[in-house]
């Protein structure tokens, strides 16, 4: 696969995941160049995607993920925490969740 293709299908995910939260009223928006100029720019241009104020960076592989996938149906698991050694521990929740979580915190804070 060329590396624009892997650029195309970067940015598709990029604008799916902003797509997904704006239809449950969230305010999200892909940042220019997927953050590519935050060097130059400021730290306002990091990332991929900010979700109601939250940074988020977009990791799309053709089968790279499947361990994560893989635990998520093994026992239907809600959260899925991964931690390589000396590193913290990252959890990985499903898109459904996740927009619950930011919806709640959104109408908590107001």
């Amino acid at each position: 696969m060329s590396g624009r293709r892997n650029k195309d299908r970067g940015r598709e995910l990029e604008y799916e995941v902003v797509d997904a939260c704006k239809a449950k009223g969230l305010q999200a928006h892909r940042v220019f160049a997927s953050g590519a100029y935050k060097h130059q720019l400021g730290e306002d241009f990091a990332g991929d995607v900010v979700v109601e104020g939250l940074r988020v960076e977009c990791k799309r592989r053709k089968n790279g993920f499947g361990v994560i996938y893989r635990a998520f149906e093994q026992d239907d698991a809600s959260v899925v925490v991964v931690r390589a050694d000396r590193a913290p521990r990252l959890y990985v929740v499903k898109e459904d969740l996740f927009i619950d979580l930011i919806t709640r915190g959104k109408n908590n804070a107001t």
